[in-house]
């Protein structure tokens, strides 16, 4: 594949990759800070999150399209 073909490819991937780490060092971090395992800060982020998201709406959106 052509350099720049692929780099416009996977230029969605690796933001989606940068964040996503930036994501978990930071659940790291708050888990250091409160003592907790990381796997329950990271379930209660995944909840909270949840908690925002109006389905009806999402499902709306995604049928629109």
């Amino acid at each position: 594949m052509p350099r720049a073909k692929r780099k416009i490819s996977e230029e969605p991937r690796d933001a989606s990759l940068r964040v996503s780490k930036r994501i978990r060092d930071d659940l790291k971090a708050a888990a250091a800070v409160m003592g907790r395992p990381l796997y329950d800060v990271t379930n209660d982020a995944i909840n909270e999150y949840l908690k925002g998201i109006d389905l009806n709406k999402a499902l709306k959106e995604r049928l629109k399209r």
